[in-house]
């Protein structure tokens, strides 16, 4: 039987997940426990739960399917999966999500900073929500719940815990988790010195119209998987 058939994804699809996760790794984006997923045909592939991620490969991922059941795969889905379970269903739309346990963007919600674009890239994400909740999302009623509050939006923060990426490609996904945690922080930093420089809502827009470009997420990607060697 062809294994695209079988599963939903082939081995470029596997190969992308694993080179995504190391580069979060990499970037400081992810720790231990991030995870990082995609979906097709209705089933989903996503990282193991306790796989090194700085040393994971395609033999590490696992294929679950809308509640959590693992399809394919020798190790079990993280505790969260239900950030991605409940996303992917009521977001028919997207087709990857990233949940990152990132330094800056979680700085910001420690001290109830809103996340303020202080740079071009940082402009694509729009206004974040904030999930009030820092506790694991570890129940299909705290996915959903997650889920709501990340509405239609490319990205939500999670109070003292993280944030969490989606889109409709990994691709773009993972160049919007890089711009979030970028921006993050140079705001961050701006913040100790003085009052951010923050787009306005034209410039916004303006960014939007120029910046939004597979072309550029793509150039994103290329820049943090040249650092894999």
């Amino acid at each position: 039987m062809n294994l695209q058939t079988a599963s939903g994804f082939d081995a470029l699809d596997k190969a992308l997940l694993a080179d995504a996760l190391r580069m979060l790794e990499g970037a400081e984006m992810i720790d231990h426990s991030g995870h990082a997923s995609m979906r097709r045909d209705g089933r989903i592939l996503i990282n193991d739960a306790v796989a090194p991620k700085r040393r994971l490969t395609v033999g590490d991922l696992v294929e679950i399917d809308a509640e959590g059941q693992r399809l394919a795969g020798a190790g079990r889905p993280p505790l969260e999966f239900h950030i991605h379970t409940e996303i992917y269903r009521q977001r028919p739309e997207v087709g990857a999500i990233i949940h990152l346990h990132p330094r800056w963007s979680t700085l910001l919600t420690s001290v109830g900073a809103p996340y303020r674009p202080v740079f071009a890239q940082g402009a694509l994400l729009g206004d974040i929500p904030v999930y009030d909740d820092p506790m694991s999302i570890n129940t299909r009623e705290a996915g959903a719940g997650l889920a709501a509050a990340l509405g239609a939006g490319p990205a939500i923060l999670l109070k003292a815990h993280g944030a969490t990426v989606v889109a409709e490609d990994l691709v773009t996904c993972f160049a919007l988790a890089a711009y979030l945690e970028e921006n993050a922080s140079r705001q961050v930093a701006a913040m100790g010195i003085g009052t951010p420089f923050v787009f306005d809502d034209g410039q916004r827009a303006r960014i939007r119209e120029r910046l939004w470009s597979m072309g550029l997420f793509r150039k994103t990607w290329d820049h943090y998987h040249a650092r894999l060697g």
